[in-house]
């Protein structure tokens, strides 16, 4: 077999949806007999950097200018321990893979998460980004839509459509009553108080505020319930301010950034995502790995993770009222939202990672082959 030489390309040196994609992919590619390196272009958002993600720079932003030193830093580490491919998750990893790249080696897989911003629109960002396009040899787009993008930019290489992914097990081994009663034991939440879990990076793509906005929804219908938010990020303290500032203190419970994500979704009644924009949410996989009841905003993969009615509920508009009244209705009716968590726990196995593993190993072996480096 073809042993490919792989390095990993995230933004930040913190475990975030792409960060874990790319930890689990590559030690599902090491599996598999391939070689693999991760490496962040820069440090998490708060300065701190994770053991397992090595940062190529010191700084805490992902401008133009960290992507160049980041760039420059991968360039140098290219030469002294050579790869193949550079998978890199993101378009800020994509701009440093490129400008690391030198006389078509390595070749670049740009694994593409969100979809482009309105401002795309602008003729200077769309040359930028054709300009990019021209130097990538592959991609791997979470949905359909974002390999079309890619279409309407000229890129005429191969594209694979790949969903996102994690690993079920630890998802999968949470006892949900034993998870319930541990969470509500450490944050002194009572047995007649409903639990509504919002898990996601505190930036304003995943609008926390409208989470808040649904759970005072919810209290404006008569239920009692709880908002607990697991995650952190540069909105945290703003976030913390608003709560405060809404008399919402004693319903919500902002965890900060959390290793224990898979007993926190199997913990909470309800989970909900009211996000402005998504690719695939890989947060949606982990909560029906985790069994939850799931309403959840109809943003971009959202459709192809969750079957309407039947292993969540998606609302069709941004607009907290309605999300609250679906979370009410599930709130209310615990055998359906346990038939629903149920399902969506045997069927979220179509998303393990050891599948998706499986796929990048023949599209990233056969990209190799056509490349002209002999096997090893």
């Amino acid at each position: 077999m073809t042993s490919v030489r792989i390095v990993h390309l995230v933004s930040r040196s913190q475990r975030r949806g792409a960060e874990l994609v790319a930890l689990e992919l590559a030690r599902e590619l090491d599996r598999l007999g391939h070689s693999n390196r991760v490496f962040a272009l820069g440090l998490g958002f708060d300065g701190t950097q994770d053991r397992a993600l090595a940062p190529l720079t010191g700084r805490r932003d992902s401008g133009a200018r960290t992507v160049f030193l980041a760039g420059r830093a991968l360039r140098q580490r290219l030469v002294a321990e050579p790869a193949d491919v550079v998978v890199a998750h993101g378009g800020r990893a994509v701009e440093a893979a490129v400008l690391a790249r030198r006389r078509g080696r390595p070749l670049i897989v740009w694994q593409r998460i969100l979809g482009f911003p309105p401002q795309m629109a602008r003729p200077v960002r769309q040359l930028r980004w054709r300009a990019v396009v021209r130097r990538i040899d592959a991609a791997v787009a979470l949905t359909g839509d974002l390999g079309d993008e890619l279409r309407r930019l000229g890129f005429a290489g191969p594209v694979w459509v790949i969903p996102n992914f994690r690993d079920p097990e630890p998802f999968m081994a949470v006892d949900r009553d034993v998870a319930a009663r541990n969470l509500r034991k450490d944050l002194a939440i009572a047995s007649d108080v409903a639990v509504i879990g919002f898990v996601g990076h505190l930036i304003a793509q995943k609008r926390p505020d409208r989470a808040l906005d649904t759970l005072a929804a919810v209290h404006k219908l008569g239920e009692s319930a709880d908002l607990v938010v697991a995650g952190d990020g540069p909105l945290r303290t703003e976030f913390v301010r608003d709560v405060n500032a809404r008399g919402l203190a004693a319903s919500v419970h902002v965890l900060g950034q959390r290793d224990d994500i898979a007993q926190i979704l199997g913990a909470v009644d309800v989970f909900i995502l009211t996000s402005d924009s998504e690719g695939l949410p890989g947060v949606l996989i982990e909560a029906q790995m985790a069994g939850c009841a799931i309403v959840t905003v109809a943003v971009g993969g959202v459709r192809e993770v969750i079957d309407d009615g039947e292993t969540g509920v998606v609302v069709d508009t941004a607009d907290a009222d309605q999300l609250a009244a679906r979370v009410v209705e599930l709130l209310r009716d615990r055998p359906r939202r346990r038939q629903i968590g149920d399902r969506a726990r045997r069927e979220s196995v179509r998303f393990a990672s050891s599948q998706a593993a499986a796929l990048y190993d023949a599209r990233l072996t056969e990209l190799e082959r056509r490349s002209g480096r002999p096997g090893v």
